[in-house]
C-alpha cells in the first residue's frame, strides 16, 4: 500500500481490517474475513444502539475517522427485535443477555425485561430466543432494591455489584475497623457463571436476588 494512500479501518468479529478502498460491498467485507461462500453468512453492522443486516451487494462507505463494527453469523436468515424501542437485527435465533446489554449500552444496574413473557426479568446468563416472524420486544429499567442475606440476615440493597467493604459494613455496621481487623467474605447462590466463591478487599461481585453471603471478622492483635 503506498505511503500516501488513505487507510480505512473496520472491525469484524473482533478483528480489525484495513482497506485502501473507501467503499466496500457486503460481499467484499465477508470475503476479506474468509467468510466463504459469502452467501452463507449474515453480516450485521452495529450502530449507535441499533443494528442492521448488510446485503451482499450493498455498499458500505468507510470513513477515516470512524471504525464501523460488524459481526457475522453462519446463517441464512435475519431476526428482528427492539430494545428500548430501538430496532435491531440479528443473525441467529438466540441472543445472549450480555450481548443485549453490551450493544444496547444498558447500565449494569438496570434490569433487562422480556416483554412477550409477561415482563419477565432476565438473568445475566439467560438467552433470548428470537422468533422467525415478528419482532421480539425487550426493554430495560431501573429496578427496585433486591433482597440478599448477609450472615443469615435479610438486607435490601441496590441491584448491580456489591463490594467487599460494602458487605463488611452490612455485616458489622458498628464494629470499629482497625489495622488489626481482618475479614473473610464468601458467597453462594450467585449467577450461574459464578454460583459461589470468595471476595478479597478491592473486589466486587454481581448481585442476584436471594444471594447469600457469609462475612467473618478476626482481630489479629
Amino acid at each position: 500500500m503506498p505511503n500516501n494512500a488513505h487507510k480505512y479501518k473496520y472491525q469484524l468479529d473482533g478483528e480489525v481490517f484495513v482497506s485502501e478502498d473507501a467503499i466496500l460491498t457486503g460481499r467484499q467485507i465477508r470475503a476479506n474475513a474468509r467468510l466463504n461462500p459469502a452467501s452463507h453468512f449474515i453480516l450485521i453492522e452495529m450502530g449507535n444502539q441499533t443494528s442492521r443486516s448488510v446485503g451482499l451487494e450493498e455498499k458500505i462507505e468507510l470513513d477515516e475517522n470512524e471504525v464501523p463494527i460488524f459481526v457475522s453469523f453462519n446463517s441464512d436468515r435475519v431476526f428482528s427485535l427492539t430494545i428500548n424501542e430501538r430496532g435491531y437485527e440479528w443473525g441467529t435465533e438466540d441472543i445472549s443477555v450480555s450481548d443485549i446489554r453490551r450493544y444496547a449500552e444498558i447500565p449494569d444496574g438496570h434490569e433487562i425485561v422480556l416483554d412477550s413473557s409477561g415482563d419477565k426479568v432476565l438473568d445475566e446468563d439467560n438467552v433470548v430466543h428470537l422468533k422467525p416472524k415478528g419482532v421480539e420486544r425487550i426493554f430495560s429499567r431501573q429496578p427496585e432494591k433486591i433482597c440478599i442475606f448477609v450472615n443469615t440476615r435479610e438486607k435490601q440493597v441496590e441491584p448491580g455489584k456489591i463490594t467487599f467493604m460494602e458487605l463488611v459494613k452490612l455485616a458489622f455496621p458498628d464494629l470499629p475497623i482497625t489495622p488489626n481487623t481482618s475479614f473473610t467474605v464468601s458467597y453462594r447462590k450467585g449467577h450461574d457463571n459464578s454460583p459461589e466463591g470468595t471476595l478479597i478487599k478491592g473486589e466486587s461481585v454481581k448481585l442476584k436476588k436471594g444471594m447469600m453471603f457469609n462475612v467473618s471478622a478476626t482481630d489479629k492483635s
